[in-house]
């Protein structure tokens, strides 16, 4: 975990000295694609967590992690943030699916439910699933949700009621932007091939956040994972229906951050986890 300086989200302080403030043994032994989601009045937080381990196994060594892959994810519980509950080790992808890679999830109004989607492949294709919780402890069955790349993220702008979509997808293995107005689509194109301007040759793991103290201005982080250990590289956008990013320079971010998630918290919530970890 991290928190950022002064409310500015292109400068960051690692916590807990770098090492990991949540572990598993459960299922593979590791733990991938981190999301953080929080309930409205933010009452509530979860982590969930792609159940995958190649560290020590390699990709190449005889095992299709996309072919019979886990179907479950690790599931974290919190009220504050600083203490947290678990791993749950769930099962949400039906058995037709390979695995549940990258977990997310967003409130559903319409459903008054969160609405979870992951990254999956039925029949050999590449596919993102979805079904709805209350709880993250039971699920509805997944089932499709479309066929937009991988690595699904969504953000809801209030103001205009629309919600982005950004995933891997499209020309160049780069990040794909779309536009509806529910969380389950259906989902306009806005624009493609973002984070070519930034020389990534592709992209993954992108998340998306809005900036604390220009509510116009949005942030969006792509994994710059072909190129090395660097990471995410950031850009920003003054106006998120355009698709438009600028690539941020001289951002200090955290030490090799790969896809992970980031989130407004609050000043208290700041200072319960310095309380909790130290930096």
């Amino acid at each position: 975990m991290a928190i950022s300086n002064n409310n500015d989200p292109i400068t960051w302080t690692t916590l807990n000295k770098g090492d990991p403030v949540l572990t598993t043994s459960f299922g593979m032994g590791g733990i991938r694609d981190p999301s953080l989601i929080i309930t409205p009045d933010r009452s509530k937080f979860w982590l969930l967590a792609t159940d995958l381990k190649v560290w020590g196994r390699g990709w190449n060594n005889g095992t299709c992690y996309t072919c019979n892959g886990s179907k479950s994810i690790h599931v974290w519980e919190s009220n504050d943030l600083a203490r947290w509950t678990g791993p749950m080790f769930t099962t949400v992808a039906p058995p037709e699916a390979a695995m549940a890679w990258a977990p997310d999830a967003i409130w559903d109004p319409a459903k008054n439910k969160f609405l979870v989607y992951f990254t999956s492949k039925l029949d050999g294709q590449l596919v993102l699933m979805k079904a709805h919780t209350e709880d993250f402890k039971t699920f509805t069955r997944a089932e499709e949700f479309n066929r937009l790349g991988m690595d699904a993220t969504i953000a809801f702008e209030g103001e205009t009621g629309k919600y982005y979509w950004f995933s891997k997808h499209g020309p160049d293995e780069l990040i794909q932007q779309n536009v509806a107005d529910s969380p389950e689509g259906p989902w306009k194109t806005v624009s493609e091939r973002i984070g070519a301007d930034g020389g990534m040759p592709a992209g993954e793991g992108p998340l998306v956040f809005r900036d604390n103290r220009d509510p116009k201005k949005w942030h969006l982080w792509i994994d710059d994972y072909m190129r090395g250990d660097g990471g995410y590289l950031p850009f920003t956008t003054n106006d998120i229906s355009k698709g438009k990013w600028t690539v941020v320079k001289n951002a200090k971010l955290p030490k090799n951050p790969r896809h992970g998630y980031v989130t407004p918290i609050t000043a208290a919530e700041r200072a319960r986890l310095v309380a909790a970890y130290g930096v």
